[in-house]
């Protein structure tokens, strides 16, 4: 069984993301979303801690949508 690794960087939308709907089309392959988290490029950015509680809660609102689906989200 083929398996479709989706990398989510910025765009965490499910809705028009080319990329997920590519790897979906594909009934049997299995599909995984990932996100990965860089503290210090996040930093180097000068990051306000309310936008990176805001990611944080796009990141598990992005989960839970994704579980619906049977997609698991992986972080690292």
């Amino acid at each position: 069984m083929p398996t479709h690794l989706v990398w989510f960087r910025r765009d965490l939308r499910l809705q028009d993301n080319l990329a997920l709907a590519a790897a979906c089309r594909d009934a049997s392959a299995r599909v995984l979303a990932l996100y990965i988290s860089i503290p210090a490029q996040w930093q180097a950015h000068d990051m306000a801690p309310r936008q990176a509680a805001f990611i944080s809660a796009q990141l598990n609102a992005l989960q839970t949508a994704l579980a619906e689906k049977g997609i698991p989200l992986l972080f690292h």
